[in-house]
């Protein structure tokens, strides 16, 4: 997961052109019925082991099929999931500060167990990510095929910044995964995608050194990345900073024989992030059909080498009413190995080298198509 092609921290809410809201701290509840983990030994004080309080609980759980409960509190734990069917609740999401609410000191490990639903906690994993730990949150590691079910919302992630070279959320592999209301900062990569079938919906995405959102394909168990949702992504960071930045949405396929297919990406802001906004990278195998929409980036780019939107390779690919504005190097670019690239509706404003520039099939930027 680390050989990817080399393509601020307060925050309350974030509101797209709809209205829609991104990433909103759910207020703390009531505690609801369940396995409260407090009864089974947890101490939440951030240093003592909570990780047998945590299997004791999913024990209980099980047996009675009732949610584990996690109360405000920090709680240093290695959460391995360890039945199908399982809930986790917490308290109280924590904002992107890590101030206050449910917070594991750790990671959670759902290791391709189906219909399990984690929500309304944190994770900071900053500098405690263990050598077998993948990312703070990982769904499946296993046969991509597979249904998971498996449901994240109302979650905060944490890492200890760029050379730590961790994940946020991992999808290794299966698939029905959906990923809702999430605050993601300071991992190397946000959250990444190497399933199928997955929802990414309302994500704030700060200081992702590399990458805020990776959806790829690769190697034996994860050759093929398809259907793939992201909708409303708020990404910020420091451009000028290649460790702090926010982190590019990258599309990739990565080995010969692996695909990523049928991609949506919408409604995504990018201020001041680093590298591309979004880029498709075909290093190997096929990236196609592949839909962006309704995206605005401004200042992007650490470095005039960059592209706003960048394509490297791949087939039928669209951008629709995308804008640049500020990038530091060029607007628009297609290169490589690239068939059927339309860029429609599109606008470009102030780019520090060039507009637009590659072997598009298709391009009409502020209301002028000069390719057609």
């Amino acid at each position: 997961m680390k050989n990817y092609l080399p393509i601020g921290l307060f925050l309350l809410l974030f509101s797209c052109k709809k209205g829609e809201d991104i990433a909103v701290i759910i207020p703390a509840a009531p505690l609801s019925s369940g396995i409260n983990v407090r009864d089974y030994g947890a101490v939440a004080n951030g240093f003592q082991d909570d990780t047998q309080a945590f299997e004791k609980a999913m024990q209980v759980a099980d047996s009675l099929k009732q949610p584990v409960i996690v109360p405000v509190g920090k709680y240093r734990a290695y959460v391995k999931i360890l039945y199908n069917g399982l809930t986790i609740t917490g308290q109280k999401q924590p904002s992107a500060s890590f101030q206050e609410g449910t917070i594991i000191v750790g990671s959670i490990n759902c290791n391709n167990k189906k219909n399990v639903l984690i929500q309304q906690l944190g994770i900071d994993a900053a500098g405690v990510l263990r050598p077998q730990d993948a990312a703070a949150l990982i769904s499946g590691d296993g046969i991509d095929s597979v249904s998971l079910f498996q449901t994240f919302r109302n979650i905060s992630l944490r890492g200890g910044g760029y050379h730590e070279f961790q994940h946020g959320i991992l999808c290794q592999t299966g698939r029905n995964i959906q990923i809702k209301n999430i605050i993601v900062r300071d991992f190397y990569h946000g959250i990444a995608i190497r399933s199928g079938e997955v929802s990414i919906d309302s994500v704030e995405a700060i200081s992702c050194g590399f990458t805020s959102i990776i959806i790829k394909s690769a190697e034996t168990f994860n050759a093929r990345t398809a259907d793939v949702e992201v909708n409303h992504v708020n990404i910020s960071g420091n451009a000028g900073n290649p460790f702090e930045r926010g982190g590019t949405i990258l599309v990739q396929s990565y080995n010969d024989n692996s695909i990523t297919e049928n991609i949506h990406i919408q409604n995504v802001t990018s201020n001041s992030a680093g590298v591309s906004a979004i880029a498709i990278n075909q290093t190997r195998g096929i990236v196609r059909k592949v839909q962006i929409e309704n995206c605005k980036a401004v200042n992007q780019g650490d470095d005039p080498s960059r592209a706003c939107y960048e394509v490297q390779g791949g087939s039928d690919i669209l951008f629709r009413n995308c804008t640049s504005e500020q990038a530091r190097g060029t607007g628009f670019r297609c290169a490589g190995n690239t068939t059927r690239v339309r860029v429609e509706q599109c606008f470009e404003k102030n780019s520090g080298i060039l507009p637009w520039q590659g072997n598009f099939n298709y391009l009409q930027l502020n209301g002028i198509e000069i390719i057609k």
